[in-house]
């Protein structure tokens, strides 16, 4: 029997203001409403915290990889794991949420009433800000790091990732040797967990 395969575990980051309405959300700082932080709360408590849920073994875990953007952050602060304190946390930049620029805080309705109709983000990306094609290379950077924990001299186990949902979609496409515009047919609400090994 060979050695055991490493489990990525992807969460997204509880609901905010924002995300409640289907505003695009990226370098925006906005807080966790009180049903976000119930949700990452809920989310612990039923995978992190419970030992009838067998498709994660929480106490494999040996690296954490996050956003850093505050509302990741905080979903990370409401998960607990054991010996969590002693797991390292590295804040990763490529995990920000896909740049939205002109379309920032802007729903995807009003674009297409106001200003794109045929908008779609896996093909157009955002004017001013990011292409899929750079989303998908930061991915593949986050893919690069993930590999490294796990290669024969690395320190093995489970990693933790906490972002953002245009983000980890493509991140799981990415990973899939898949391109990143298949991302569009992945679902991740908020505070919601999607594990691979």
């Amino acid at each position: 029997m060979g050695p055991r395969l490493p489990v990525v575990c992807l969460v997204r980051h509880g609901e905010t203001e924002w995300s409640k309405n289907g505003r695009h959300t990226s370098i925006t700082e906005v807080e966790l409403t009180s049903h976000g932080r119930t949700q990452a709360r809920d989310l612990s408590r039923f995978v992190f915290e419970n030992p009838c849920q067998d498709f994660i073994d929480p106490t494999n875990i040996t690296q954490i990889y996050v956003s850093p953007r505050r509302r990741a952050q905080q979903t990370l602060e409401l998960v607990t794991l054991p010996n969590k304190s002693a797991i390292p946390t590295i804040t990763e930049p490529n995990l920000t949420e896909w740049d939205y620029g002109d379309y920032e805080g802007i729903t995807t309705h009003e674009i297409h009433s106001n200003t794109y109709a045929f908008w779609d983000l896996w093909r157009d990306g955002c004017p001013n800000g990011e292409t899929i094609e750079h989303v998908s290379n930061r991915c593949d950077r986050v893919i690069a790091k993930l590999h490294m924990e796990h290669n024969p001299t690395g320190p093995g186990g489970d990693i933790l990732v906490v972002g953002h949902s245009h983000l980890l979609r493509v991140l799981v496409m990415r990973w899939l040797n898949l391109p990143a515009s298949h991302g569009r047919h992945v679902v991740l609400d908020t505070a919601f967990k999607c594990t691979w090994i």
